[in-house]
């Protein structure tokens, strides 16, 4: 809501005010341009701040409130290592075969591997989401998507289950839709793959 202030019709003089924000701002133009060299670029501070830093990770951040009530982010994962984020929902069969096998992996790499198992579930049926994991004693990290946004951010479509692995810059290096029996394997196998890879680049040169 704006708020208007009535204008006072007082003749009493009043204090001449500061210099306006354009006036500091060409005072300051003018300064640099009297103290730094000639030929050196004039990089305005916002300009210098992005320069100074670039963008850490390969993928774009979210950010989604979990089961539990806590909020997670991508970009957070991805500071603590690589990242395996999978997108399911309960009327997907498929999904439901998944994950426990999903629950397997990240028991099994927990300290060098995150795994974000993304429910797609709409706002009418994620009531039902933690009962259905707390039953099957699945113990995974469920962030909730229910408006889609993640989803169609990493351009994931109407097909489920679908999984993306990033390494620690958050580049990606493996994806796969659907599952069947088996699948669980070469997943596994590309997970150790990458944590190998990460260990080797992280040790300490002797």
């Amino acid at each position: 809501m704006n708020h208007s202030r009535g204008v006072s019709n007082s003749s009493t003089a009043r204090p001449r005010p500061c210099a306006t924000l354009p006036a500091v701002a060409t005072a300051a133009v003018l300064a640099l341009m009297t103290f730094a060299p000639l030929g050196t670029p004039m990089v305005s501070a916002a300009g210098a701040a992005s320069a100074a830093a670039p963008a850490r990770f390969a993928v774009p951040d979210w950010t989604l409130r979990t089961t539990d009530g806590k909020e997670v982010g991508l970009h957070a994962a991805l500071s603590r290592g690589p990242v395996l984020v999978s997108f399911w929902a309960l009327w997907c069969v498929p999904c439901l075969k998944e994950l426990p096998h999903l629950d397997a992996l990240a028991r099994e790499t927990a300290g060098r591997l995150t795994v974000l198992a993304v429910n797609e579930d709409a706002p009418r049926s994620v009531a039902r989401v933690r009962p259905y994991l707390q039953s099957k004693r699945i113990g995974l990290t469920v962030p909730l998507d229910t408006a889609g946004d993640v989803a169609r951010k990493l351009q994931v479509g109407g097909s489920l289950p679908f999984l993306v692995l990033y390494d620690a810059r958050g580049t990606e290096v493996y994806r796969h839709l659907g599952y069947h029996e088996g699948d669980e394997a070469k997943l596994r196998e590309k997970v150790l793959a990458l944590l190998a890879d990460s260990a080797v680049v992280a040790a300490p040169t002797p």
